[in-house]
């Protein structure tokens, strides 16, 4: 288990040096912190095989044709249990209504990924980019394109006089595999303290008192997401532990029954292959229409 990726919001001294941070010397580079964190979560993803317990049935999320397989682990840290959610889908390799291509995948969740989520995600109704760091070409251990990034993502439920939105502080690593291993990408999120008197920098501070909704209550996630080609067929995991805060109950938050984690990350499967599908079509209208268009003389 990677000394990051857990649930327990991680204070803002753990980030790697940037500008806009306080000690920016005395903090690690970000290449190195980079290629450790994304060694980890390697790690984390290899032993979901032998360490999850994978329920007999798969589950389906229409318009999606793939099945998606469902999960779990319960992990203790120190005093405290994390329920982890994984789940496992195999789609075909071709951008067809169902399904979707190896390059729909990559630039649907690994570039602007967080932005991206937004658009297919009917809860996300806010993502703001609190700090970015410059693009890496190449790291340790071989990672490609690696963008690092902390943002505040905040989503809204109904009924919203019911149920107040939630905000999370979220560190975002998206890294393609080093090429030895093939086409394929990694995505890393990993959460930050939202208690505003802590270890936040005044500026960033003040920033997220300004764009987090006034009642909003700070939550936590952590999850790692890899996408890999396997000859035509692509496969896509996502592993996520996560705590809402607020008076929800956990047994609520991890029932399927009830509409919790399980059910909410296979859903995204459909809502993810949905909005492809939307995108697809109105590149193809606008792709028809120049093609048709004939200027007037």
């Amino acid at each position: 288990m990677s000394s990051f990726l857990h649930l327990a919001p991680n204070p803002f001294t753990i980030l790697p040096s940037h500008p806009s941070l306080d000690n920016d010397q005395a903090r690690h580079s970000p290449r190195g912190f980079q290629s450790s964190t994304l060694a980890d979560a390697d790690s984390f993803l290899a032993s979901v095989s032998t360490t999850f317990h994978k329920q007999r049935k798969p589950r389906h999320s229409p318009p999606a044709t793939a099945p998606v397989h469902v999960s779990s682990r319960t992990i203790r840290t120190g005093q405290k249990e994390e329920f982890w959610v994984c789940r496992n889908s195999i789609h075909q390799d071709v951008a067809v209504d169902g399904s979707a291509s190896w390059e729909e995948f990559q630039s649907g969740l690994k570039e602007n990924h967080t932005m991206n989520e937004m658009e297919y995600t009917p809860s996300v109704t806010g993502v703001e980019r609190l700090l970015d760091w410059p693009r890496e070409r190449e790291i340790e251990g071989g990672w490609r394109e690696v963008d690092m990034s902390v943002n505040l993502i905040t989503h809204t439920f109904h009924p919203t006089t019911l149920i107040s939105p939630r905000s999370f502080i979220v560190l975002v690593i998206c890294a393609a595999l080093p090429i030895s291993r093939g086409k394929g990408f990694v995505t890393i999120q990993i959460p930050l303290s939202g208690k505003l008197g802590g270890s936040a920098p005044n500026l960033l501070r003040e920033r997220i008192t300004a764009l987090a909704p006034q009642n909003t209550v700070f939550a936590s996630y952590a999850s790692v997401e890899q996408v890999v080609v396997m000859s035509d067929k692509v496969e896509w995991t996502m592993a996520t532990t996560s705590n809402a805060g607020g008076a929800i109950p956990q047994w609520i938050q991890r029932s399927w029954t009830l509409g919790g984690v399980p059910k909410a990350i296979v859903a995204d499967v459909g809502l993810f292959i949905a909005w492809m599908a939307q995108r697809r079509s109105q590149c193809n209208q606008r792709a028809h229409i120049q093609t048709n268009y004939k200027p007037k003389v």
